[in-house]
């Protein structure tokens, strides 16, 4: 048997979580002959992962005073099933992986607690299609239970079961002199999985690496960084290595089939895997769409990049003061561009109103605003500037030359730590690296069939600031007006270990749960 005891250290690798312990705690103070205080408290919800096997123990409401004594009286409640389910301890156990587990649940007393065990009892139940049912053989007293366990049961795959528990004084026992005494038990899980379900420490990042191309069929990666993409490629589909900002990322190229997410309803394309282990997803539509469809479903709607193009400032996904005249002030990040706007309000309502937040990692979203290497301009004001996507001959590669330039919400040590929200586009080196050469492409899975933007400015030239946009054909090597309509294409990153289960393709796409 392979096995885990929730209440001490599980280390297996780093990447797993390391503990998990659910505690309970009764305070019985004496506020009259029969009156008892009930306080509950717990620590943080955690979990122990074991390659597919998670299993996670979730808190609920705590047990205070709320005023209804009846919770807090020394009772005989056996027939009646105990008080109003207001006075419930509420908790959940949940198996967020692929296998069959079995699991115990323990109560173990706690150096505070002075309240002899034969005067206590405990009740146990657990929710089943809304209902809630007596586990067998409860109510009984704590002083009956086999070195605290309270049960055995399995769980299967992503499956929940929310138990309610109470612990009371039983009227029988109780004696003058038990007020002033103090119940405190902590609730332990203990996890089993069968020998004959064979554990994996891989996630599902780990599976996506693991399938990177090693027949050289992946552009070249030179000395600097920088990758040698010659030619779209629409037949063909692979996963090929680069360096960015974070070590080695892993990137899909071509006509692939197996990069499909589905996360908060959307459903959305892997771009790569980036070097700190998240997942970074591009928006995809409502239901799963081929490589080659063309659909307006397929992106949220239209923005201009920014409504106004008549200064260099304007490039920016946030830019600073529109006729500045130094390089730092015109660049500064302290205005929204339109279409961050755009997606940050499209977050709020998609991403953190659904309380989807958690599984957003804040990995940079590259804005480049470094020069092309024959750029005369300053980058302020009306001065006609080529910056580095004015040409792809300047190296397409996945690191962000100025820190200013790497957006993200609270890193300040990696990125500029000037986000709201961790959200962003592609920008044109992830669309090239994907198949979007100057070539018309309709067979890599970053086509549409519609224009939309890109987050890697052009140029300002002669009173208009211009950026990359991803064209109806599906190159990548056009650009425009920033004050021109296309649409848009969230882009988020997936923290490593949020995707459970799934192949990655169209029918079963990659996904946290069931």
């Amino acid at each position: 048997m392979n096995n885990w005891s929730f209440s001490s250290i599980f280390k297996k690798e780093t990447k797993l979580a390391s503990y998990i312990i659910i505690c309970l705690t009764l305070v019985v103070i004496g506020i009259s002959y029969a009156l008892f205080f009930k306080v509950g408290s717990n620590s943080e919800n955690q979990e122990v992962v074991a390659g597919t096997f998670t299993f996670t123990y979730e808190q609920g409401t705590e047990i205070t005073n709320t005023g209804n004594t009846s919770c807090f009286l020394p009772m005989n409640a056996d027939e009646a099933g105990l008080v109003s389910s207001d006075c419930d301890y509420v908790f959940s156990v949940k198996n967020t992986g692929s296998l069959k587990a079995s699991y115990t649940l323990r109560l173990v007393s706690q150096d505070v607690n002075t309240m002899e065990a034969s005067k206590l009892k405990v009740m146990l139940k657990r929710e089943n299609n809304g209902n809630l049912e007596t586990v067998e053989g409860y109510p009984k007293a704590i002083s009956e239970l086999s070195d605290g366990y309270l049960l055995e049961a399995e769980i299967e795959p992503n499956q929940i079961v929310v138990y309610h528990i109470q612990i009371y004084v039983d009227e029988a026992s109780y004696v003058s002199g038990d007020e002033g005494k103090t119940v405190a038990y902590k609730i332990e899980g203990h996890g089993v999985v069968d020998d004959d379900q064979p554990l994996s420490t891989e996630t599902i990042v780990d599976k996506i690496i693991e399938d990177v191309d090693t027949t050289g069929a992946c552009p070249v990666v030179s000395e600097d960084g920088t990758v040698q993409v010659t030619s779209a490629e629409s037949t063909n589909g692979y996963l090929c290595s680069a360096p960015d900002d974070y070590g080695t990322s892993y990137y899909y190229r071509g006509n692939v089939t197996n990069n499909y997410v589905k996360f908060g309803d959307y459903y959305w394309r892997i771009i790569r895997i980036n070097g700190d282990g998240s997942i970074r997803i591009i928006y995809d539509g409502t239901s799963a769409h081929a490589n080659g469809e063309s659909s307006t479903d397929r992106q949220i709607g239209e923005s201009a990049y920014n409504s106004s193009s008549n200064d260099n400032a304007y490039v920016g996904y946030m830019y600073g003061t529109p006729g500045s005249t130094t390089y730092d002030a015109t660049h500064a990040n302290t205005n929204d561009s339109t279409i961050k706007a755009y997606l940050d309000n499209w977050y709020k309502t998609n991403i953190e109103d659904k309380g989807l937040s958690s599984y957003i990692s804040d990995t940079l979203f590259c804005n480049d605003r470094s020069f092309d290497s024959s750029n005369s301009g300053t980058g302020t004001g009306a001065s006609n500037t080529q910056y580095r996507w004015y040409s792809s001959s300047n190296g397409i590669r996945l690191t962000c030359p100025n820190q200013n330039d790497r957006f993200t919400v609270d890193d300040e040590v990696t990125g500029n730590g000037d986000l709201t929200y961790p959200i962003g586009l592609v920008n044109a080196d992830e669309v090239y690296l994907a198949g979007g050469h100057s070539a018309t492409n309709h067979g890599y899975y970053l086509y549409t069939g519609n224009y939309y933007w890109t987050m890697s400015p052009v140029y300002f030239n002669n009173g208009y600031a211009r950026v990359r946009f991803v064209t109806s054909d599906g190159s990548g090597h056009r650009y425009v007006t920033v004050y021109t309509l296309n649409g848009v294409r969230p882009t988020l990153n997936l923290i490593p270990d949020s995707l459970k289960v799934g192949s990655g393709t169209a029918d079963d796409p990659y996904r946290m749960t069931e």
